[in-house]
């Protein structure tokens, strides 16, 4: 562009505004819940709000992204005609209509035309609001929501043994974790160098003690002892 388009009225939009020349779109988009999921047995859904920006003429361009605040106040004509779009439409959380293999696609979005949007919203509908669909469904609106219920029954049945597996099979991975921690601790101590133990010695008790004898002090003898001297048979009495 020349510094002379400024002036040019075809060019004042662009030059003031340049997200004039954006194409932008918001838009709800369906995005599943892993862990939901897993857990009921069944594919949850939860709407997120996406926006998706072209630049014309530019084929290959394309942004197309879950939208936040900025979006809105950058974009606040695309934002404003959104929710005009979508305005008493609930985002819920569940499983749409769309993959509930009993409806077909235009079934299902003649069902959120009663604002109708998941699997769930038709299994707990109350008799007056199920009564709206009429035959909508191919049958009658009691039987289908029977139908809805049994469907959510049977995959919450299925749920329960397998989000089981995969809790004991997350258990079994962490416990072999742990073991493999432990074995490599064992490796490094048993590699570390170990410190020289000293022979084991006996020890030596030590020697009993001898008493000593006895020393008889020098003086005048006992009465046995004269005694003794003056038998017949002793020697000392003869001499």
């Amino acid at each position: 562009m020349l510094a002379t388009d400024i002036n040019n009225p075809e060019f004042m939009g662009a030059v003031a505004n340049p997200d004039a020349a954006l194409v932008v779109e918001f838009y709800t988009k369906p995005i599943q819940n892993i862990f939901q999921s897993s857990k009921m047995g069944h594919a949850i859904f939860e709407d997120v709000i996406y926006i998706k920006i072209n630049v014309p003429g530019v084929k290959d361009m394309q942004i197309d992204r879950p939208a936040n605040s900025q979006d809105q106040k950058r974009f606040p004509m695309h934002w404003q005609h959104y929710e005009n779009r979508t305005k008493g439409d609930a985002r819920e959380i569940g499983t749409p209509l769309s993959e509930w293999q009993q409806l077909t696609r235009s079934q299902a979005e003649e069902f959120r035309g009663l604002k109708f949007f998941t699997i769930e919203s038709v299994a707990n509908a109350s008799d007056a609001n199920i009564s709206a669909l009429g035959m909508i469904g191919g049958m009658a609106p009691f039987m289908l929501r029977e139908k809805a219920r049994a469907f959510l029954k049977a995959a919450s049945d299925m749920a329960l043994p397998q989000h089981q597996a995969e809790e004991l099979a997350k258990r079994d991975a962490e416990i072999a974790m742990l073991k493999e921690q432990m074995a490599m601790l064992a490796n490094k101590v048993n590699a570390a160098p170990q410190a020289a133990i000293p022979p084991y010695v006996q020890p030596v008790p030590p020697a009993p003690a001898v008493a000593a004898p006895v020393k008889r002090k020098r003086g005048r003898p006992s009465k046995a002892e004269i005694a003794a001297r003056n038998l017949p048979n002793n020697p000392e009495a003869i001499a």
